[in-house]
């Protein structure tokens, strides 16, 4: 069978995917396309082939003038805009970033705290995940409002920490629906090393709609620059101070983890930050007012919206769904795909199951920046469920 294989299969492969997802809502939390003015121009080009290992201007090979000057300066956007020490735009996702954070902190106790992953925690942040392969004995987690357990239960958390004694404390989800608690943490342990893992709400972080996390106490940023930040796949780093471990992050990058760092995203991630203050700025804003209008349209309509605070259901992206009573996140998911709406199942704090799950998880981000409303999502959403 393989040999039968030919360029005209993939290319009519490659072809059927563009068609049909280009024709799709869809929805997942962590995906986006790139504004339209950076897709193709900074992305596609002669760099994707080459190499430049090392740092800027102190590179192992020859050939590298322009991309050190664009890495150098997409460097520095980031801090001039973030306000921070330190910006490395080199990991190729934001799970390499956390690679290279975790591998850097140091490691005294052999313990961290971070959000669980029935809590809506990413799987680098726990135990089958990143982090307790590479440097944790211990994983603990947050301890989760007993009212609302989509939110951070922080009298309790507090105690959790101060009896685990961690070697740094992580923040950031994939379901990701409300602030985290860094003010309150930070309040108590002045002395603790905290990461803040941005990777779906780094677009909201960047224009300035969501929580702060710099201001709130955070140390370390890592992000993913592909999602509410619409730029191409990869990772950053950030660091808000001169920090005495910022060298072994720095070499866990390189040579540890990366030799060659897809050269062609770093033009492309420098003209997404251009783009996003020039022609977007109100990308991040319309992206949470969105989710905020969908989020109660569903609820209007009976739906089994979760989070709600007494105010909102969701400050970010993402709106959260249990579908439990019909059938299930595996079997909602599906039935959406069929009319081309694309979703994830999601586990939700009660869940006992991943893989047979009770919720869906909604990202409008991708579809606010093709130009559809709350209203538009809501009709197609609900036209599907309801039938």
């Amino acid at each position: 069978m393989m040999d039968n294989l030919t360029l005209d299969y993939v290319r009519d492969t490659v072809g059927k995917n563009n068609e049909w997802r280009n024709s799709t809502l869809n929805l997942i939390a962590s995906e986006n396309i790139m504004f339209p003015e950076v897709s193709t121009e900074f992305y596609c080009n002669d760099f994707m082939h080459r190499y430049a290992e090392g740092k800027p201007f102190s590179r192992y090979y020859n050939g590298t003038k322009y991309i050190d000057d664009l890495e150098s300066k997409c460097q520095e956007y980031f801090k001039a805009h973030f306000k921070c020490h330190y910006a490395d735009v080199r990991p190729i996702s934001g799970a390499i970033a956390n690679l290279a954070v975790f591998s850097g902190l140091p490691k005294n106790t052999g313990k961290v705290v971070s959000n669980s992953l029935p809590a809506g925690g990413h799987i680098t942040h726990n135990k089958m995940g990143t982090i307790a392969r590479i440097c944790a004995k211990e994983v603990h987690n947050f301890a989760l409002d007993k009212e609302n357990p989509f939110k951070t239960d922080v009298d309790e958390s507090i105690k959790i920490i101060r009896e685990v004694n961690p070697d740094f404390i992580i923040f950031g989800k994939s379901m990701f629906l409300h602030p985290e608690p860094v003010k309150e943490i930070r309040e108590e342990f002045p002395e603790a090393v905290i990461v803040y893992d941005a990777a779906h709400v780094f677009g909201l972080l960047y224009a300035n709609e969501f929580q702060d996390p710099f201001k709130d106490g955070a140390d370390i940023i890592t992000a993913s620059t592909h999602k509410t930040f619409p730029g191409p796949q990869g990772g950053i780093i950030l660091i808000k101070n001169e920090m005495q471990f910022e060298k072994n992050i720095d070499t866990a990058i390189f040579p540890a983890i990366l030799s060659n760092h897809h050269l062609h995203r770093i033009p492309a991630l420098l003209a997404t930050a251009i783009a996003y203050d020039t022609l977007h700025k109100d990308y991040g804003r319309k992206v949470i007012k969105t989710a905020q209008k969908l989020a109660e349209m569903l609820a209007e309509a009976g739906y089994d919206v979760c989070g709600y605070d007494g105010k909102e259901y969701t400050y970010t992206h993402q709106v959260v769904l249990d579908v439990s009573k019909m059938g299930g996140g595996a079997v909602v998911a599906d039935k959406l795909e069929k009319k081309n709406i694309i979703v994830n199942k999601n586990s939700l704090p009660w869940d006992k199951s991943v893989i047979s799950p009770s919720g869906i998880r909604i990202g409008v981000q991708e579809a606010v920046l093709r130009g559809m409303s709350a209203e538009q999502i809501f009709e197609k959403l609900d036209n599907t469920l309801k039938n």
